[in-house]
């Protein structure tokens, strides 16, 4: 029987809940494993709770990346169009990759309103087929307004950035930290400052990789 829910932020609850379950049936041959597993399961959580976070990709993929290179795992910040072979739709996206393996929470709640199944290593958490194929575009030009403007920005420029729409400049490092707690224990904010004005996200294009400044 298919439980009732009385909002989509209950659905999403439910779907992160199972789709956290299925995580530990997909094998992750990695050294870390565990850290990846739950920098991801804090990230997945965090977007579930947050209704605010619908169509943040450029947000929750930032944050698995500062969560998982934190703790030592390379992973690269990635951007560019996915095209969801379901929907017969192509948008532009963000999302972490790890070994050249897809980790991409942000695809469960999407700016449509859509509720999509998280990919994790590749495979999407409800362990069904996946339907979506990432960086299918040929260059930056297909990409939207927004994530053309994310090229040229480092991943600190891009959070100090919520400043500029009347926020607190430290609201969404404090998001960050949030769903990072017990995963990167205390931290100096100006340390990470420092540290993520010279990360970049990577354009992810049909057969070509290209970093910053493109």
């Amino acid at each position: 029987m298919i439980p009732h829910f009385n909002s989509k932020l209950e659905f999403l609850t439910f779907l992160s809940t199972e789709c956290i379950r299925n995580m530990k049936k997909i094998e992750l041959n990695h050294p870390q494993a565990i850290e990846i597993h739950n920098a991801y399961e804090s990230t997945l959580n965090y977007l579930a709770k947050t209704e605010e976070a619908s169509g943040g990709c450029h947000l929750i993929s930032a944050m698995l990346h500062i969560l998982l290179t934190e703790q030592g795992i390379e992973n690269e910040l990635v951007i560019g169009e996915v095209e969801d072979y379901e929907a017969n739709t192509q948008f532009s996206h963000s999302w972490v990759e790890i070994d050249g393996e897809i980790f991409d929470p942000a695809i469960m709640h999407t700016l449509d309103g859509n509720v999509h199944p998280p990919v994790y290593n590749g495979v999407k958490l409800t362990l069904e087929p996946l339907t979506m194929e990432y960086g299918v575009s040929k260059d930056k030009d297909a990409l939207d307004r927004d994530a053309k403007h994310l090229l040229d920005k480092s991943v600190t420029a891009y959070l100090d950035a919520i400043k500029d729409y009347g926020y607190p400049k430290n609201f969404l490092w404090d998001e960050i930290l949030k769903a990072g707690i017990g995963i990167m224990g205390f931290t100096n904010l100006s340390r990470l400052r420092k540290k993520y004005d010279t990360h970049y996200r990577v354009l992810k294009t049909k057969g070509i990789e290209s970093k910053g400044d493109l």
